[in-house]
């Protein structure tokens, strides 16, 4: 289970659960806490949390897939219904899953797929009967678009859907345009019987104006470089229909689909509905073609031949990626994208009170067991309309410098950040190292608290002396701190050694800049330095010094190491070396006894006895 929305999801149903009620307000948020929170999805979030709450993440996980597979299966018989033959059928459907792959994960939207094919079976069903049977589907069908409206708001198609069937009955002059109509206005009242009513206006135009304020991947117009599957999908639908609407097309079947097409335009986040609402009329084409080329080339698909050719293609694309990807642990939850060494980081620091986190992460703070609500409550979580436009628009600017940064940050009353997605997060640059000091730096993820005194204690001991530059063509570089800014409470010695630290680190050799901010730290006073990091870093120096053919250099420091307390065997060897290196044979045999008194029965007490022999000539 990797999708970050569930976590909200389930903490919202816990909510709901306990307080038997929707809460209408933002509470989960410490920036806009009475913000009107128009929840469309809670039916599904309570089923969320009540499943999470039984089996944990796996039964959610069954859940979704049993739901899914009832979609599939609805859309199979309903392929069947219409003249499609098996095999086609389950081609059709397969491309359609391909195409619609990434949303079937554990969201809302997963019922409006169902809901959608379940519009289709019931347009089929009211164009076909009359009287009371044709009544009671209409009643059923606006009672599953009461129940499809309190899990997820896609149920706003439902009335538009069985509108346009109206209007292709009426071109098709097939009598049942009344049916349809009436119970497109019965679909229109249904959607509204929620607890948040016409609230649903105000939820479905911040969807439509979103993408101006704050870029979201799953808003933004398909295209052929992201999304190819859906083209292709399309490219091939267009083929086929062409091939066999000799005549004028079926509107009551085409119309419908078209909405959802209409939708996909505009943002792709509804691909996966309308490959799936289309692939009836697909499967309904590949039949039409593979039975004309079966009349005239009666040898060239056999029988079994489509058949076999589907289920091992559909079996390949099913099992193949599940067994390549397996890791033996079952259904469970994928903290691969989760900043979870930052998260225990700003808990066991205290530091979850007013932090700013983003957008991807406030998910899985909510319901976090070590921290979240309402424990804490999170800067940003992805409930949309929980927040205002002027925030999404804040949030959605790309241009920010860091004083317009930090003066919303001060209008927010933030005083500590977790930032995940590191390298590319442009508002990792964003904090300003004079007021902001990086006290994580780890995986993907940078932790910066606010210079306040009762976080002095923290920056002292974990302060690193870094800040960021962004640019769109490299992403995210880490900037070393030559100068220790005014306000931070870290010693000048010891930023020079952090300093050191850290430039090796993304040098990965002992540069000019190491060792200079080497240098700079050991030339402190005496003191300055604890005395295990100041021996640490001279032994080091030292063994650099000796690799490069400055033993004097190198017994220095090794003899500045060991007045320091340092008491590695490496050290001790090393200073043998140096000694031998400098002719002092006496010292250095004096030395290699030391390492032999250390060493014990290793192999390097073997090695310091062949080089004391050799020094006395044994």
């Amino acid at each position: 289970m990797a999708e970050s929305d569930l976590f909200f999801r389930i903490k919202a149903g816990q909510e709901i659960l306990a307080s038997h009620g929707l809460p209408g307000r933002n509470l989960l948020s410490f920036t806009y806490p009475d913000h009107p929170d128009i929840d469309a999805a809670w039916l599904f979030e309570v089923a969320a949390a009540a499943l999470h709450a039984r089996g944990g993440f796996s039964a959610v996980v069954v859940a979704k897939t049993v739901v899914l597979l009832a979609a599939f299966a609805a859309a199979f018989w309903l392929c069947r219904r219409r003249g499609a033959g098996a095999v086609a059928s389950a081609l059709a459907l397969a491309a359609a899953a391909y195409v619609g792959r990434e949303r079937f994960v554990e969201r809302p939207h997963i019922f409006s797929l169902l809901g959608a094919v379940g519009l289709l079976a019931a347009i089929d069903a009211l164009t076909a009967s009359a009287g009371r049977r044709a009544a009671r589907v209409a009643i059923a069908t606006c009672a599953g678009v009461v129940l499809w409206a309190n899990l997820h708001a896609g149920a706003f198609v439902a009335p538009l859907v069985l509108a346009c069937a109206a209007a292709g009955v009426r071109l098709d002059g097939t009598g049942a345009a009344r049916r349809l109509g009436l119970t497109a206005l019965g679909a229109a009242g249904a959607v509204f019987a929620t607890p948040i009513g016409a609230g649903l206006f105000g939820y479905l135009r911040l969807h439509l104006t979103l993408p101006a304020l704050h870029p979201v991947d799953e808003f933004r117009a398909p295209s052929w470089l992201s999304d190819p599957a859906l083209f292709v999908y399309c490219a091939g639908l267009v083929v086929s229909a062409a091939v066999t609407w000799r005549r004028r097309p079926a509107w009551t079947s085409l119309l419908p689909a078209l909405v959802f097409a209409a939708l996909a335009v505009r943002s792709v986040r509804f691909a996966a509905d309308v490959a799936l609402v289309t692939a009836p009329l697909l499967a309904v084409s590949l039949t039409v073609v593979a039975d004309r080329l079966r009349a005239r080339w009666p040898r060239l698909l056999p029988e079994p031949i489509p058949s076999v050719g589907v289920v091992a293609l559909i079996a390949g694309l099913a099992v193949g990626p599940r067994v390549a990807g397996s890791g033996g642990r079952g259904i469970d939850l994928d903290t691969r994208e989760l900043p979870l060494s930052a998260i225990a980081f700003v808990n066991a620091h205290g530091l979850r009170d007013r932090m700013y986190n983003d957008f991807e992460t406030g998910s899985y703070l909510l319901f976090d067991p070590a921290g979240g609500y309402p424990r804490h409550r999170v800067f940003v979580d992805p409930r949309l309309p929980a927040y205002p436009a002027a925030f999404h628009r804040l949030l959605g600017r790309g241009d920010l410098t860091r004083a317009e940064w930090n003066a919303a940050m001060d209008g927010y009353g933030v005083e500590t950040a977790l930032l995940s997605y590191a390298g590319v997060n442009r508002r990792v640059a964003w904090w300003d190292p004079e007021r902001w000091a990086l006290v994580f730096r780890e995986a993907d993820a940078r932790v910066f608290v606010r210079r306040l005194p009762r976080f002095a204690p923290l920056i002292a001991s974990r302060e690193i002396p870094a800040t960021f530059a962004f640019s769109p063509q490299e992403g995210n570089a880490t900037v070393p701190l030559a100068a220790r800014p005014t306000s931070s409470p870290v010693p000048d010695c010891e930023w020079q050694r952090r300093l050191g630290d850290l430039t090796f680190e993304l040098d990965g050799t002992p540069s000019p800049r190491t060792l200079a901010a080497y240098d700079r730290a050991l030339a402190a006073p005496a003191g300055c330095l604890l005395a295990a990091d100041e021996a640490r870093l001279t032994a080091w120096l030292g063994a650099v010094a000796l690799g490069v053919g400055r033993a004097a250099d190198a017994l220095a420091l090794f003899d500045r190491a060991l007045a320091r307390g340092d008491g590695e065997l490496a050290t001790l060897t090393n200073r043998a070396v140096a000694l031998e290196g400098l002719r002092r044979t006496g010292d250095a045999v004096a030395a290699w006894d030391a390492v032999i008194a250390r060493a014990g029965t290793s192999p390097l007490a073997a090695r310091a006895r062949a080089r004391r022999a050799h020094l006395l000539g044994e």
